[in-house]
């Protein structure tokens, strides 16, 4: 078979083929390859791109950490103000607390002199109830005393004379009741 043949054999039934499966997708064809040096002249203008790129980016991050770095500066000056602010607020809330630590001291005291000032008021008050207890047990006594005196010391027949039960002293009041 000659290759006249075989080419048109081969193309006979590729015609038949496509009858049946329909047309046969095309194969991408060989790519024409483009010099060497054109491809390294473009590599060469993408790496000059992306270093180009790089160096923006690393201008930016040197940028946005001095800026960054002043930033925090600034925060902790201002962290430091605060700081001495509450330093000398505690400073002064030590100084108060002290006071109340004073004032408390003196109340103590002030509750301690009322607590003896009870004490002798009370004490006072239990005096004054046995006191008086004593002061009318004695009054009893003594009215009792002098009552029996003075009925002894009335003479029996004074009472009979016309008078409305006054006695020796004539007045009209009596001695003893």
């Amino acid at each position: 078979m000659r290759n006249s043949d075989t080419a048109r054999i081969l193309d006979l039934l590729t015609e038949l083929s496509e009858s049946i499966n329909g047309p046969r997708p095309k194969e991408p064809g060989p790519k024409a390859r483009r010099p060497l040096s054109d491809r390294v002249d473009e590599l060469d203008r993408k790496v000059d791109k992306l270093d180009t790129r790089v160096s923006e980016v690393q201008l930016g991050l040197a940028t946005l950490a001095a800026d960054t770095k002043g930033q925090f500066r600034e925060i902790d000056e201002r962290f430091n103000k605060v700081d001495a602010r509450f330093a000398a607020v505690d400073a002064q809330f030590r100084k108060i607390d002290g006071r109340f630590q004073k004032i408390d001291e003196r109340f103590h005291k002030v509750d301690a002199r009322f607590d003896a000032v009870d004490r002798q008021f009370n004490t006072v008050n239990r005096n004054i109830a046995v006191l008086r207890v004593e002061l009318v047990d004695h009054m009893e006594r003594i009215h009792s005393e002098l009552a029996g005196r003075i009925v002894d010391l009335e003479t029996p027949g004074t009472e009979g004379r016309g008078g409305s039960g006054s006695g020796s002293g004539g007045s009209g009041v009596p001695l003893a009741s």
